[in-house]
């Protein structure tokens, strides 16, 4: 898994196994077959392909939407959708969602 320490500009595609301390300045999609382990902060939305795994201990700013992927989300979002029948959602009792899903 690479370690990713620096801002990146959205629309970003993740198509690696990645963990992110840095940020991204717009909306991300995690692709399929692909994790991430967040740390740091997407500013905009982040898509969550099927076969996808995202961790997600930091902030994602706007809307997670999960697309047949596994998410786990201890940090803070904005507001989650699963939009597919193979979608996994973990929210930890410590997490915060501010919106409704």
């Amino acid at each position: 898994m690479k370690a990713v320490h620096e801002n990146l500009n959205g629309p970003f595609d993740i198509e690696e196994d990645i963990a992110l301390y840095g940020v991204v300045t717009g909306s991300a999609t995690l692709c399929r077959r692909t994790r991430l382990i967040l740390h740091g902060t997407i500013a905009g939305d982040l898509k969550v392909e099927k076969g996808a795994h995202a961790i997600l201990r930091g902030t994602v700013a706007g809307r997670i939407y999960n697309d047949g992927g596994k998410v786990e989300l201890f940090g803070m979002a904005d507001a989650i959708s699963n939009s597919s029948r193979d979608a996994v959602t973990i929210i930890d009792p410590g997490a915060h969602v501010m919106g409704k899903g």
